[in-house]
This record gives structure tokens, C-alpha cells and sequence, in this order.
């Protein structure tokens, strides 16, 4: 074994330190948390991760998520992020594809960062090729959407790596890539690896908490994340790093991926399932592209029917099905990255991630209902989780992530416990996996669903100095997690991104020289889009958007008219039923405009204010109004 230079002897010993001191801290939050209104009360954790596949792919359709219909979607002077330029200068929306399968697409770390193209998401086309924009349905998939439908599905949840399938679940089990090189890496695409730092399972043994993986070594399609560390590769069958990672699950039906199963009941009835366990789907049930969703549907009806074969079991379990990548296909939501120079969030120039979205299925008895939870998560957090569970910390998730990131409790109902679990029944599985061809644009179900509550509650608010050719915008954060705001201006060739902590504001200025158009994108279907005319006729008039009532979806829009001259403003109500309004403001004065968003639109709002003495002038207000309350999302049937 390489010894370690006196950097990394270095570097590691504090990284000990500080699990040591978070574990410290775990175990003691742990300790004064009532046990059947937290985490507390689960017992055992699985986790399901899958194969590439993107949100919008598998459920971009789905109603009540952020999908198809997003009345959020990007859109800016390059273009809508639903219609992406190809070669011969069409612009291809997501089209529907009745293929069962798909030929891989580009998923390496440069195919992704072209896609994403600092952050513009314009080259999903020129990067990917035209399968990228390829979706599925309900009626292709028909036991996921009937999972989302019983349980809960994250549509904020962001793989960890713009690029493949190794340095995701890199962070699934390490939740690092190694961005330094201190021992192995950094590991950016896939490939042979050497890697030498210490995984969380290796932190749980340490501990004492059980653990295990359930696989097939000989057929796991090299998903098995442990065997690409020295550590797990030196151990000796008989050992616990070995034996709980490396090992095969027995074979008894000559079917990988019942034997599986099977391992996994035979654990269940006996009592003996770990409290943390990770599972690894045959190559043909691991839902890569080039295998029907059929079988991975297969798969997973067979795990969760061997996780209920016990109530006593199911009662405090949590299983997790997420994905590790998107393979090459389009989602529409800009992941959020880190501002430049970020410790341990960049590889020379370019940011590690966060990447695209991907699905997370919430299976447990607390998670029952058809909710979406749209929280900003990555596969740290299911880290974050475990951490929860079992008092055990990992150093390796960088600073970044743990503030921005959650760790899946908005997901979770710990007060509400339903161990039935509905009959699903996966669909046949058939062999043939014709080529994806297009057939019908997208277009998202309608219909509601229940939405988790969320600690969000941005604002943005612009102020014109038109003396200095100036907008100054500032950035503020009314909830109680760290919100990221990207910030797209006309003329700038990419966006500028902010983390702003709860109760902090943040202030920066952009150009307007004469002109200014800039929109601000945060979590949730959070807008605001300042646009006008540094010079116009009747000066400026200032917009703000807060709540009228504390804990209540009621919206105030407080207009005031700054300028010598009066101004007429046109004010429309883009969703709900709200009449639209024209106001007209004296010389200094202040007009306040309430809307009870809750009674028409279950706390979604879209606000716009023109002028009519200025084309040029528009403020876009756009969200959903948290009131920590559960509400809805979606759209009338």
C-alpha cells in the first residue's frame, strides 16, 4: 500500500477531527429528539440508486411536480430552455417517446458542461444529440408514476456530478469526488480507479452500526462503488469490508436479481436487516437506458415486497430509489452551482455540480400520500439522512453542501405513520427495445398533488439609479435554509449565482446603459425579472412583494412612484383568477395591492406590472407562498 505523503497525513487527520466532533454533535441532537416525530424513529435505511436517467425523462409529465409545465422555465435572450437549437438550426421541444430503451447518450463531464453552458442550459442538443430530448410517460411507466402516486417523489433533487455514473456514486457513498487529489482522485469520468479515502460504510463499521451491501459481484455493472477503493479491494473474505461490501448474495434462483430479493427478505423475517443497506440491481434491472424501465420496475416491486414481508420491519424502515445520473437526457431546471472560488466545488475552472436533476422515491411510512417535496437535495443528502439515523458523520461533504443542500427531512411526515402499502404491480417486462423515435410533444397531466412544506422564502427587490446607469438588485432571505439565486442578465453570456444564508441579504448592481433586462431564478419556482429603460418617461417605480399576513398565502404588492410625474401601471395576474388592474400613481405616492394567492391558486402566484408610457418596463413576480403548512401544486384538470 502507497504511503501518504505528509500533506495527506495531514489533510486526513483533520477530516477525522472534525467527524469525530460532528458525530459528537449528531448523537446529542439524536439524544433530546423525541423518537416518532423525527428521524429517530427509523430503524433501518435502503437505498435503491439506479441508472441515468433524468427528471424530466421520467417525469417531466407527471402533474403537480416541476415538469412540462413549469411557468418558471428558463427563458432568456439566447431562448425558452424547452426549445433547443439543433445542427440544421431547428429548435426541437421534448418530444415523447414510446421506445422501451435508448441508445446512450454522452454523460461525461465535458458532454455535461457543454450542455449546461455556464449555466445558460442552451446546448442540450449540440452536446447530447436530439435522443436527449426524449421523455417518457405515465403509460410507459407505469409502476413509477403509481409509486410517486402513493408515496412521495423530490423534484429538487440534483445528481451530485455534472458528468457520469463513477463520480456520483462517488458522493452517494463518500460524498466526495476528491476535488484536490489527495488520495486517488479527482474522479470525473468513468474508468479504472485506485481511490484511498475513507468511505461511510468504513465510518459506520468504526461505529459499530450495521450495514451492508446486497449484490452480485459478478453482475452489478460495476456500480459497487467500494470496490473501487484500495481498502475494500485488499480485504480478505471473513472481514466485515469484504464480506458487507463485496460479497454476493447467495444464488438460489438462478436470477440475479431475484437472488437478491430473496437475500433481502431471508434478512427481513430473520430480523438481521442492517440499519444502513445499499442495494445494487443487475445490469438488466438497473434501468440504464439500453434496458426497459420495465424490468428496473421488477426489480423494485420485488425489493419492496421483501422490505413489507415484515410490518414489524416496514414500520421503521425508509427505502430510497434515486438515480445516479441523467445520461445524457434534457431536464429543464438549471442546476444550482457555487460562486466562483468555492472551496472544494471546482476542478481547475468548472464546478463539480450540482448536476441535473434526477428522480428520488420517498418509500416509508412516513412518506405516504402522493406528496412532492421540492427542497434542494443531491446524493449528499441522502448522507445527511444517514447521519440522522445513525449518529454517524461524514466529513467528506463539503462545506457548500451542507448549506445548501437539506437532508431529505422536508420529504418526511414523522408525525404521520401508514404502514399499508398499496397493491403495484409492475408491468410485463418485453425483450424488444425498438429505437426512439419522436412521436407527440410533451405535455404535462393535469390534476394537483400535495406538496411538502419548505423552508424557503426568498425575495429579490431592484432599485434603478439611472444618474449612474445602474440597476442594483438586492437579494434577501426571509426562511430558514440557504436559498440560491442565479441572476441572468441580457447582456451577460452567463449567470451570476449567490447563496444567501436565512435572515442575510445580499446586494450586487448590473448595468443599465440604456437599457436593463435581468432575471433572478431561486428554489421553487421562485422569479423576478426587472426589464426597462434607464431613461424613460416618468422615472422609476419601485415593486416589492412580501406577505400580508404572517403564516397565511397572502401576497402584498406595495408600488411606489418615485418620479415627478404620475404613472399608470397595468397589473396582471398570470395564474389564478385575479382580474387584471391599471394603477395610477401620483408623484410620490404608494399604492398596496393584496391578493389572497391560497383561495385560486393554493399558493402559487405570477405577477406582472407594465407601463404603458414605457414598452420596455416589466417586473415579473413568481412563486409559491410556504406557509409551513402543507399545500398543493399542479394545475386545474
Amino acid at each position: 500500500m502507497a504511503r501518504l505523503t505528509r500533506r495527506e497525513f495531514f489533510q486526513l487527520s483533520a477530516a477525522a477531527v472534525a467527524a469525530a466532533k460532528l458525530s459528537a454533535a449528531l448523537r446529542v441532537a439524536r439524544a433530546v429528539t423525541p423518537a416518532g416525530g423525527s428521524p429517530a424513529a427509523v430503524r433501518h435505511v435502503v437505498v435503491l440508486m439506479q441508472e441515468n436517467r433524468s427528471f424530466d425523462h421520467y417525469f417531466g409529465t407527471l402533474r403537480g411536480v416541476r415538469g412540462f409545465g413549469d411557468r418558471a422555465a428558463l427563458a432568456h435572450g439566447r431562448g425558452h430552455v424547452f426549445r433547443q437549437r439543433a445542427a440544421d438550426g431547428r429548435t426541437l421541444a421534448p418530444f415523447r417517446s414510446p421506445a422501451a430503451c435508448a441508445a446512450d447518450l454522452d454523460h461525461s463531464w465535458h458532454g455535461t458542461h457543454r450542455a449546461w453552458n455556464r449555466g445558460n442550459c442552451d446546448r442540450w442538443i449540440e452536446a447530447k444529440g436530439v435522443g436527449a430530448m426524449a421523455h417518457l410517460d405515465r403509460a410507459a411507466l407505469p409502476f413509477h408514476y403509481a409509486l410517486a402516486d402513493a408515496f412521495t417523489l423530490c423534484d429538487a433533487y440534483f445528481c451530485s456530478v455534472m458528468g457520469p455514473t463513477k463520480p456520483n456514486r462517488l458522493y452517494l457513498w463518500s460524498g466526495t469526488n476528491d476535488p484536490h487529489g489527495l488520495a486517488g482522485g479527482p474522479v470525473l469520468d468513468n474508468g479504472p480507479e485506485d481511490l484511498r479515502w475513507t468511505t461511510y460504510p468504513e465510518r459506520l463499521e468504526a461505529a459499530g452500526v450495521r450495514w451492508k451491501i446486497y449484490q452480485n459481484a459478478a453482475d452489478n455493472y460495476d456500480d459497487n462503488a467500494l470496490a473501487w477503493f484500495r481498502r475494500f479491494r485488499d480485504a480478505a473474505p471473513g472481514t466485515p469490508l469484504h464480506d458487507r461490501g463485496l460479497a454476493s448474495v447467495p444464488a438460489v434462483h438462478g436470477d440475479t436479481c431475484a437472488d437478491i430479493a430473496a437475500a433481502l427478505e431471508r434478512d427481513v423475517r430473520a430480523g438481521a436487516l442492517p440499519t444502513v443497506s445499499w442495494i445494487i440491481a443487475p445490469e438488466r434491472c438497473s434501468e440504464h437506458p439500453r434496458h426497459p424501465p420495465a424490468a428496473g420496475a421488477e426489480f423494485i416491486a420485488r425489493v419492496l415486497a421483501a422490505l413489507t414481508a415484515d410490518p414489524a420491519v416496514w414500520a421503521g424502515t425508509v427505502l430510497l430509489i434515486n438515480y445516479d445520473e441523467n445520461d445524457g437526457f434534457f431536464d429543464h431546471v438549471p442546476p444550482p452551482v457555487p460562486p466562483p472560488g468555492t472551496p472544494d466545488e471546482f476542478v481547475g475552472d468548472e464546478p463539480i455540480g450540482l448536476g441535473p436533476r434526477v428522480p428520488l422515491l420517498v418509500i416509508s411510512p412516513w412518506s405516504r400520500g402522493g406528496f412532492v417535496c421540492s427542497q434542494v437535495f443531491d446524493h449528499t443528502s441522502v448522507l445527511r439522512f444517514l447521519e440522522l439515523v445513525t449518529g454517524v458523520a461524514e466529513p467528506n461533504i463539503s462545506a457548500w453542501r451542507r448549506r445548501l443542500c437539506g437532508d431529505l427531512t422536508a420529504a418526511f411526515d414523522f408525525t404521520a405513520t401508514s404502514i399499508a402499502v398499496p397493491a403495484l404491480r409492475p408491468a410485463p417486462v418485453t425483450a424488444a427495445c425498438a429505437a426512439p423515435r419522436q412521436a407527440g410533444a410533451a405535455a404535462q397531466e393535469p390534476g394537483w398533488r400535495p406538496a411538502r412544506p419548505l423552508p424557503y422564502r426568498p425575495e429579490a427587490t431592484a432599485r434603478l439609479d439611472a444618474s449612474a446607469g445602474r440597476l442594483c438588485i438586492e437579494f434577501a432571505n426571509r426562511g430558514t435554509a440557504t436559498v440560491h439565486f442565479a441572476a441572468y442578465a441580457a447582456d451577460e453570456p452567463a449567470p451570476r449565482h449567490y447563496d444567501v444564508d436565512p435572515g442575510a441579504t445580499l446586494a450586487d448592481v448590473f448595468a443599465a446603459s440604456p437599457t436593463y433586462d435581468v432575471a433572478v431564478h431561486g428554489p421553487n419556482g421562485f422569479v423576478r425579472r426587472f426589464a426597462g429603460h434607464r431613461d424613460a418617461v416618468g422615472g422609476e417605480v419601485a415593486v416589492v412583494c412580501d406577505l400580508a399576513v404572517p403564516g397565511a398565502a397572502c401576497l402584498r404588492l406595495t408600488l411606489t412612484n418615485a418620479a415627478a410625474t404620475p404613472v399608470a401601471l397595468h397589473v396582471i395576474a398570470a395564474c389564478g383568477d385575479a382580474q387584471p388592474q391599471t394603477v395610477t400613481l401620483a408623484p410620490g405616492a404608494t399604492r398596496t395591492l393584496v391578493y389572497d394567492v391560497e383561495s385560486y391558486t393554493s399558493g402559487d402566484y405570477d405577477f406582472e406590472i407594465t407601463r404603458a408610457d414605457d414598452p420596455r418596463y416589466l417586473r415579473r413576480l413568481a412563486g409559491h407562498v410556504e406557509t409551513g403548512a402543507v399545500s398543493v401544486r399542479g394545475s386545474p384538470a
